[in-house]
C-alpha cells in the first residue's frame, strides 16, 4: 500500500480507560502535545498544533465541539492518514507537510461526499516520528495526521445526521481507495514517479530502456 487509512471512534459511554469523554479528552490531549518529542517547532508555546476545519485550534475547544455534535454512539471518530514512509521520501522534505495538509483535507471532503454528507467539520495534527527500520536499514521519516470528525454531520446544510462507518458496508474499502487515488494524484501532480517502489515490472523496464 501507498498509504494506510485507517478510523476508530470514542463512544459518550465510559467502558474503561480510554473510553468515553474522559478518554476522547485524554486523546486529544496527548496528540495535541506528542509531537514535541520529535518536532522542535512545536516546543514553542505559539506553534499552530491544530490544523482548524471548524472543530477548534485546541483539544478543549476541539473536545466541546465533539461533545455537542455527538451521535448516540459516536462521540468522534479518530482518523489516521498514514502515507507510506519510503513513497514520502521522494517528496522533497520541505513540501512534505503540505503535500500531507492537502491530502488530508481532500480525503475528509471527497469521502463525506461519496456517502452523501456535506464536508463535515474536523480538526487534525500532523505528527512527525522516525520508523523502525529492519536491520542494516536506516530510518525514515514518518509523516501522519491523525484527524478528529464528530459523530453527526449535516445533510444537504440542514439537518445533521450519525454518520458510522462500517466494515460490512464497505466503508474501509472507500475510505483506502479514496486516500490511495488522492495521494497518488498528488504525487503526480508534482512530477515524482512513486510507481516504481511499488511496480517491479516497471522498475525493469526502465532499466532495460
Amino acid at each position: 500500500a501507498i498509504i494506510v487509512t485507517d478510523f476508530a471512534y470514542k463512544s459518550p459511554k465510559r467502558s474503561g480507560r480510554g473510553t468515553g469523554a474522559q478518554g476522547l479528552k485524554a486523546t486529544l490531549a496527548y496528540l495535541q502535545y506528542r509531537d514535541t518529542r520529535n518536532n522542535e517547532l512545536a516546543k514553542n508555546r505559539h506553534y499552530e498544533r491544530w490544523q482548524d476545519r471548524g472543530l477548534g485550534q485546541h483539544y478543549r475547544e476541539i473536545f466541546k465541539a465533539c461533545d455537542a455534535l455527538q451521535s448516540q454512539h459516536v462521540l468522534a471518530w479518530t482518523w489516521v492518514i498514514s502515507p507510506a514512509p519510503d513513497v514520502m521520501a521522494l517528496v522533497p522534505e520541505r513540501e512534505r507537510r503540505a503535500l500531507l495538509t492537502e491530502l488530508t483535507d481532500r480525503i475528509v471532503d471527497e469521502y463525506y461526499a461519496a456517502r452523501g454528507f456535506d464536508p463535515p467539520e474536523f480538526a487534525f495534527v500532523i505528527h512527525d516520528r522516525m520508523t523502525e527500520p529492519e536491520r542494516g536499514e536506516a530510518p525514515m521519516q514518518h509523516l501522519h495526521a491523525h484527524v478528529i470528525l464528530p459523530g453527526t454531520a449535516t445533510l444537504n446544510g440542514v439537518d445533521r445526521a450519525p454518520v458510522y462507518n462500517n466494515t460490512s458496508k464497505g466503508h474501509d474499502k472507500l475510505f483506502r481507495d479514496i486516500g490511495s487515488q488522492h495521494f497518488a494524484e498528488l504525487l503526480e501532480e508534482r512530477g515524482i514517479e512513486w510507481q516504481r517502489l511499488r511496480d517491479p515490472a516497471r522498475e525493469r523496464d526502465s532499466m532495460t530502456r
